[in-house]
């Protein structure tokens, strides 16, 4: 039985998430300050737990960071900010979840999602009015400082600083409302949560509205995994020509997801230049210049946990267009793959895609469907976030540790599934 003081370090993790974007802005560093407060009053200090695996991750980054400084690459003072934010986060998330079942603790984020997605929901439907006095409402509404629009309908936001980073919100709460329609053998039977039809529409609903072309692509992995973890059966043959149609679709009726995919296309491929592209590809396709050069740079051994912004200044291609914008992501690289690959090099993103296949739920029973929507999040991340501590990312991190590591379910109860 978990004790109120538990309790609210639950929900504190997620309200933490939900206006983490609105903390960080109006004071940088706050929602750190928030999860270290929560750690502080929600557990028993003299119980808190150490992972011996995160140390010797940590060990292992900190030894490549102090001889990248050595080298030139790296800064005391940029792998210290790194290492502090990432062990704080771990360490808070991995103990202030603990005594929960993944069921309890993907119960509150569902209802972190809904209420998200219902804001941004409220938001498109304010903004059709037209009025500033209504659509410009400070803090609740951040369309206005985005100001993105397909068609009619504004890309929702919500909460968050752009509709993407909505996307990231959203994303696992999509997978285990797709699980429960197509793995429902592979579904938690106690994520009640999931039999709330409306609450789940509301927020794919929501999570389409983003028209963000890293939102499309998360949720064909997440068709994907779940089509990989299905038997046999008349679904798994269905769900690829679904991922084609659902592709075809976007492609040919939203003209900002065709431009994106257009522009990136056309810019690895050396037909376009940097100036006749969206901003968007124009940061991707830069910041993966940034990586492949800095890759040669350090032959494959990586520049330092926190350097990306060094490489960044030594590498950038330039600005975009007319513009005079040559600093897009210049800290997280847009892209955790470009980021790990140029501070880890291959080492340590040999370590990332390890983690990601070991702590996969190898047993296929009802925590199955937590595994498939951490990993389409953490495939999102590698796509396009490179920020570690965003939003809660590492709390995912923590959570898909506990999956793997839950006691197998055994026969009998699988058949109630």
């Amino acid at each position: 039985m978990q004790s109120t003081r538990q309790k609210i370090g639950l929900y504190g993790i997620f309200l933490a998430m939900f206006f983490w974007d609105i903390l960080d802005t109006a004071i940088p560093n706050l929602p750190f300050a928030f999860i270290i407060l929560l750690l502080l009053l929600c557990t028993n200090i003299q119980e808190i737990k150490l992972n011996r695996n995160f140390l010797l991750v940590i060990l292992f980054i900190v030894s490549q960071g102090l001889i990248n400084i050595l080298l030139g690459n790296d800064t005391g003072r940029l792998l210290l900010t790194q290492v502090v934010a990432i062990s704080i986060c771990f360490i808070a998330y991995d103990n202030l979840i603990a005594p929960f079942s993944p069921a309890e603790i993907m119960s509150v984020y569902w209802k972190a999602a809904f209420w998200m997605a219902v804001i941004g929901i409220c938001e498109a439907a304010l903004s059709l009015l037209k009025t500033p006095a209504v659509t410009k409402l400070p803090v609740f509404f951040t369309y206005t400082a985005y100001e993105g629009v397909v068609g009619p309908l504004p890309r929702l936001a919500s909460l968050c600083r752009e509709p993407s980073f909505l996307g990231y919100f959203l994303a696992p709460a999509v997978c285990l409302f797709l699980g429960k329609k197509i793995v429902p053998e592979l579904t938690d039977n106690s994520l009640k949560v999931l039999d709330n039809n409306f609450e789940g529409i509301i927020i794919l609903a929501a999570y389409i509205m983003t028209f963000s072309s890293v939102a499309y692509f998360g949720l064909a992995i997440m068709l994907i995994i779940l089509w990989w973890e299905k038997g046999f059966s008349i679904k798994k043959i269905i769900i690829p020509l679904i991922v084609i149609v659902l592709y075809m679709v976007a492609y040919n009726n939203v003209d900002d997801f065709r431009m994106r995919v257009n522009d990136t296309w056309n810019l690895f491929n050396g037909v376009s230049q940097t100036a006749s592209v969206n901003f968007s590809s124009f940061t991707y396709y830069s910041n993966w210049r940034v990586a492949y050069n800095s890759f040669l740079h350090t032959k494959g051994f990586g520049a330092g946990l926190g350097s990306y912004q060094n490489m960044f200044d030594k590498f950038n291609i330039g600005s975009w267009g007319t513009s005079g914008i040559e600093s897009a992501n210049r800290e997280d690289g847009n892209s955790a793959f470009f980021r790990i690959l140029t501070e880890l090099g291959v080492v340590g993103l040999l370590a990332v895609m390890y983690f990601l296949i070991k702590e996969f739920r190898r047993p296929k029973d009802k925590y199955t469907i937590y595994s498939c929507a951490i990993l389409s999040l953490f495939t999102m991340f590698l796509l396009r976030q490179g920020n570690y501590t965003h939003t809660g990312s590492i709390l995912f991190v923590c959570l898909y540790l506990k999956v793997a590591k839950m006691p197998q379910v055994k026969t009998s109860e699988k058949l109630k599934l």
